[in-house]
């Protein structure tokens, strides 16, 4: 599994579209860009709007990890303070 968390901690309420300078959903994007990605679930650290956690499947976990940091790179700009951290987890107690 996939785990694609953005977070901005202490900003209010974070607008990860806004911060990649796009018009359409997070996910959307990066299912419709890259092949066999699928979105399983959202969430937030302690339901909190200061970060926003996505959990994907795919075939090839570490092939779509690449193709995911490098589209989020060539979308994020210089000024933005939103960071991200991806990686496989195999830990899926969100799925309880």
């Amino acid at each position: 599994m996939i785990k694609l968390h953005f977070f901005d901690y202490g900003c209010g309420h974070l607008d990860v579209e806004g911060e990649l300078g796009i018009t359409e959903e997070i996910d959307e994007l990066l299912i419709r860009n890259i092949p066999k990605l699928s979105l399983e679930a959202t969430d937030s650290m302690c339901d909190l709007e200061d970060n926003e956690i996505f959990w994907f499947s795919a075939d090839n976990e570490e092939d779509c990890i690449k193709k995911i940091d490098d589209l989020l790179r060539s979308h994020i700009s210089d000024g933005s303070r939103m960071k991200y951290t991806i990686g496989i987890t195999s830990d899926l107690s969100w799925y309880d």
